[in-house]
C-alpha cells in the first residue's frame, strides 16, 4: 500500500512541475498576447499565475521530498542520493544534496520569490507589475525547460532496486541544510531587481520611481548570499578537514563575484535615492548581478569545472545552461543598449571630494575585485579551449590581487561616513580624520615591532582595520554626545535612541562592523596560522604554537550510517578532547575525514588524523587565530542587515498607530 502511494504522489509531483512550466509559459506570454488581441483582461493571467506556478512547484518539491522519506527507490533520483539507513534529516536535505534536486529548489525559491513580487506588487506598483511578472515567468520557464526534459528527479527506475546507493558523504552534515538553500536564496534573489530592470527599460519606467522597491529586495538577496557565503566557509572549515575555509576554488568563486557586484549595488542605489545619479549606472549593476548568478549555475552544474563544490553533469546540460544564459544577456544588455539613454541622471557630481564620489570609487573597487576574480576563475577554461594546455589559478594570484583591492575597500568604506554629501568640509574631515589616522599608525607600529619579522600586509591591515573601526566609533560617539546636549538623556538612552531612531543608517554601520571583524579573522588566521603533519604513537606529544597535544590512540565507533576509525587527543594545556575520525558509510566505498576542533575566541586547535603506519598514525594538527571572528562578523553582519530591514516596519507600525488614533 505504501508503494502504491509513493508511486501515485511521485507521478502527481510530475505532472503539478509540467504543469507548472506551462502556466509560466502563458504567464510570459499573456501580456503579448493581449496586446495582439487586443484583450487586457489576458494581462490578469501573468499576476494571478505566479502564486499557481509557486502552488504546484511546492507541490512537486513535497512529492519528491515524501519519495525519499518513503526510500521509494523507483525513483532515479532517490535511489542514487539515498537508502535505508541514511538518517530522516539526510532524507529531507537530499532533496538538494544531487544536480536534478538543487536544480528544483532553485526553481522553486524562483518561484517563491516571484509569488512574493506579485503579492507585494498589486498594492505598490499595479501598473507594472504584469511586465516585471513576465520576465520573472520567462525566467522560471527556462529553468523548468531544463529541469522537466534533461535533469528531472521525477525520473522512475526499473527494475526498483531494493536499496539505494547514498547520499554523498560529504554533504551528511547539518550544514547541508543550511548552506545550499541559503546560497540560492540569494543567488534567486537578485532575479527580482533584474526583473524590475528589464520592465523599466520596456516601459520607460523613471528609475527614481522604481529604485526605491528593488532596495529591499536586494537587501534580502544580498543578506540570504552573505550567510550563506559565511556558512559555506564555516562549513568547509569543519568537515573536509583540510584546516582552512576558503581555498578560491571556482565554485567559490562564483559565489563571491554576485556578492561583490551586488555589494556594488546596494551601495550605489543609496546615492541614486539620495541624489538622483548613477541611474543607468544602477540598471547596469543589477544586469551584472544576476549575469554572475547564472554564471556561476553554469559553472557548478556544466560539468566544465573540477570542484568539490560542484555537480558532476552531462554535457547537454551545460549546453543549455550556457544557451539560455547567452540568451538572456544579449536580450538584457541589448535592451539596455537601446533603452537605457531614457534612464538620465537629474543631477550632478558638486565636487569630487563627497560622500557620493566616494560611493563611485566604491563601486570601482567592487567592480574591479569582481573582474579580478573572474578573470582567474575562467583563463584556464578559455585557455583550455583555444590551445588544450591546462593550468590552475590558486590561492597565489588571488591572495596578490585580492589583499591590496580589499584594504583600500576597508579604506573607503571607513571614510565614507566621514565626508558629506554634494561637497565635504574638509577641516570638518580632517579633525574627525585625525584620531583614527594616529591610531591606525599606532596600532601598525605595533604590530611590526610584536610579531617582526612578518608580511607587510599584517601591519598594513592592522592600521587599515584599527583606522576604520575608529572611525565608526567616532561617528557613533558624535551623534550621540550631540543627542544628549539637546535631550539631557542619559548615555545609554542617547544611544539607543541615536541607533534605534536611523535603522537604516546604523544598521549600515553595524554591517561595516561585522565586515572589520571578518577582517580581523582574515589576517589573523591567514597571516599567523601553524600546522604539522606528524605521525604519532599513543602517549606522543606534540607542540605548536604553545599548545601541547597528546595522542591517546584510536578506536573503533558506529554511527547511524557509518563506521569509523575515531582518533583520542587531549589539549595538555586546558585538558580538552579532541575526537578527529575517519568515516565510510554504509553503501558508499568512500572514505570520509571528520576533523575535530577546541575553540576558543582567540584560536582554535583542529585536527585531523590520516593513516597508519606501524601502531603510528598520521595526525595533522593546525593552531587557527582568531578564525572565530569570521564567523562572528558574518552574524553581526546579518544582524545589522536584519536591523536595516527593521526600519520599514518600523514605519509600518507608525502609520498604523497613526490611523488607529485619528478619531
Amino acid at each position: 500500500m505504501l508503494s502504491g502511494i509513493s508511486f501515485n504522489l511521485i507521478e502527481l509531483g510530475h505532472f503539478a512541475a509540467y504543469l507548472a512550466f506551462f502556466v509560466a509559459i502563458a504567464q510570459a506570454l499573456a501580456p503579448f498576447a493581449a496586446r495582439y488581441l487586443k484583450n487586457e483582461g489576458l494581462r490578469v493571467i501573468t499576476v494571478n499565475g505566479a502564486l499557481i506556478v509557486f502552488l504546484l512547484t511546492t507541490i512537486g518539491a513535497l512529492t519528491i521530498v515524501n519519495a525519499f522519506i518513503t526510500n521509494n527507490f523507483s525513483v532515479l533520483y532517490v535511489a542514487l542520493n539515498s537508502n535505508t539507513h541514511l538518517p530522516l534529516f539526510y532524507k529531507v536535505a537530499a532533496l538538494w544534496g544531487g544536480h536534478r534536486g538543487s536544480l528544483y529548489l532553485w526553481i522553486w525559491m524562483l518561484t517563491g520569490y516571484s509569488a512574493a513580487v506579485a503579492y507585494h506588487g498589486r498594492r505598490h506598483y499595479p501598473d507594472r507589475i504584469v511586465t516585471i511578472m513576465a520576465v520573472q515567468a520567462a525566467l522560471i520557464a527556462g529553468f523548468f525547460g531544463l529541469s522537466l526534459f534533461m535533469s528531472s528527479p521525477f525520473v522512475r527506475l526499473y527494475p526498483v532496486p531494493p536499496q539505494g546507493a547514498n547520499l554523498n558523504p560529504l554533504l551528511q552534515d547539518p550544514g547541508m541544510a543550511i548552506h545550499p538553500p541559503m546560497l540560492y536564496m540569494g543567488y534567486v534573489g537578485f532575479s527580482v531587481p533584474f526583473s524590475f530592470a528589464m520592465a523599466a527599460l520596456l516601459t520607460r519606467w523613471k528609475s527614481e520611481l522604481w529604485v526605491g522597491h528593488i532596495r529591499r529586495w536586494s537587501l534580502i538577496a544580498w543578506g540570504f548570499l552573505t550567510a550563506g557565503i559565511i556558512f559555506g566557509a564555516w562549513w568547509s572549515y569543519y568537515v573536509l578537514g583540510w584546516g582552512g575555509y576558503w581555498g578560491w576554488d571556482p565554485v567559490e568563486n562564483a559565489s563571491f563575484m554576485p556578492w561583490l557586484m551586488g555589494t556594488a549595488l546596494i551601495h550605489s542605489i543609496s546615492v541614486q535615492e539620495r541624489r538622483r545619479m548613477l541611474h543607468t549606472w544602477n540598471i547596469f549593476l543589477i544586469i551584472t548581478t544576476f549575469a554572475l548568478s547564472l554564471l556561476g549555475t553554469f559553472l557548478v552544474r556544466s560539468g566544465v569545472l573540477a570542484s568539490v563544490h560542484a555537480f558532476a553533469a552531462a554535457p547537454g546540460q551545460g549546453i543549455y545552461l550556457l544557451s539560455f544564459m547567452v540568451i538572456v544577456l544579449i536580450l538584457a544588455f541589448g535592451l539596455f543598449l537601446a533603452k537605457g539613454g531614457y534612464q538620465q541622471a537629474e543631477e550632478y557630481f558638486v565636487s569630487p571630494m563627497s560622500r557620493e564620489s566616494l560611493f563611485v570609487w566604491n563601486n570601482i573597487i567592487f567592480t574591479v575585485a569582481a573582474a579580478c576574480v573572474l578573470l582567474g576563475t575562467l583563463y584556464p577554461l578559455f585557455l583550455q579551449a583555444l590551445s588544450g594546455a591546462r593550468i590552475s589559478v590558486g590561492p597565489p594570484y588571488f591572495d596578490l590581487v585580492m589583499v591590496p583591492i580589499f584594504l583600500v575597500m576597508l579604506v573607503v568604506m571607513g571614510l565614507g561616513p566621514l565626508v558629506s554629501w554634494r561637497k565635504a568640509n574638509l577641516d570638518r574631515l580632517k579633525g574627525r580624520v585625525a584620531v583614527p589616522l594616529v591610531l591606525g599608525i599606532l596600532a601598525a607600529g605595533l604590530m611590526a615591532w610584536r610579531g617582526w619579522p612578518l608580511s607587510w600586509t599584517a601591519p598594513v591591515a592592522v592600521a587599515v582595520v584599527t583606522f576604520v573601526a575608529a572611525t565608526i566609533v567616532g561617528n557613533v560617539s558624535r551623534a550621540v554626545v550631540q543627542r544628549r546636549l539637546v535631550q539631557h538623556e542619559s548615555l545609554p538612552a542617547a544611544f539607543v535612541k541615536v541607533v534605534t531612531g536611523n535603522r537604516r543608517y546604523y544598521g549600515g554601520m553595524i554591517v561595516h562592523a561585522g565586515i572589520l571583524v571578518i577582517a580581523v579573522g582574515l589576517v589573523g588566521s591567514g597571516l599567523f596560522k601553524s600546522s604539522k603533519l606528524v605521525m604519532m604513537a599513543p602517549g606522543d606529544v606534540l607542540v605548536l604554537a604553545h599548545e601541547r597535544v597528546q595522542f591517546d590512540g584510536v578506536r573503533h565507533v558506529r554511527g547511524s550510517d557509518y563506521t569509523a576509525i575515531q582518533g583520542r587527543l587531549t589539549i595538555l594545556n586546558n585538558g580538552a578532547k579532541l575526537y578527529p575520525e575517519q568515516r565510510v558509510f554504509d553503501g558508499n566505498p568512500m572514505e570520509v575525514t571528520r576533523p575535530s576542533v577546541n575553540s576558543t575566541l582567540l584560536r582554535d586547535v583542529y585536527v585531523d588524523i590520516g593513516d597508519h603506519h606501524h601502531g603510528k598514525w598520521e595526525v595533522h594538527l593546525f593552531v587557527n587565530p582568531l578564525v572565530n571572528f569570521i564567523w562572528l562578523g558574518g552574524g553581526i553582519s546579518v544582524f545589522g542587515l536584519l536591523f536595516a530591514l527593521s526600519d520599514g516596519w518600523k514605519r509600518r507600525v507608525r502609520a498604523a498607530r497613526a490611523v488607529l488614533s485619528t478619531p
